[in-house]
């Protein structure tokens, strides 16, 4: 289970592809707005302590998730390389990890774990892209 949470941990980097990342941040965009709406589906929202908090906590990580993601994939699409966008994708992958965390503790159904999947796979893609 823990094993689909992990996003790209050591990814080594790779040369700057515009068209490249143009796609993947494309597909970023579209799985974060996927995990936005699998989690307000989410039956009950049932998170491990069963606050309240955590529950909004989760939701309003994914809205931001899904507003930093649409963002980044704009810019890159705008031709918009590495120096214009790096801190752009730093600040997402901080929104990332920080929803792992929390999504870890929820008691996610089948249909939010795939999508959470597919924003985990896009920032596996990404991710040589923006290693130092």
């Amino acid at each position: 289970f823990a094993a689909l949470f992990a996003t790209a941990a050591l990814a080594e980097q790779a040369a700057w592809d515009q068209a490249q990342v143009t796609t993947i941040a494309k597909d970023l965009a579209a799985a974060g707005e996927g995990w936005e709406q699998a989690v307000r589906r989410q039956p009950g929202m049932t998170v491990g302590s069963g606050s309240a908090e955590e529950e909004f906590g989760l939701l309003q990580k994914a809205r931001v998730l899904r507003e930093q993601s649409g963002a980044l994939s704009a810019e890159v699409a705008a031709g918009k390389g590495f120096d214009k966008t790096h801190d752009m994708y730093r600040s997402l992958k901080e929104i990332v990890d920080d929803t792992e965390v929390q999504a870890q503790r929820a008691e996610l159904d089948e249909p939010t774990m795939d999508a959470w999947a597919k924003v985990a796979d896009a920032m596996r893609r990404i991710a040589p892209y923006y290693a130092k």
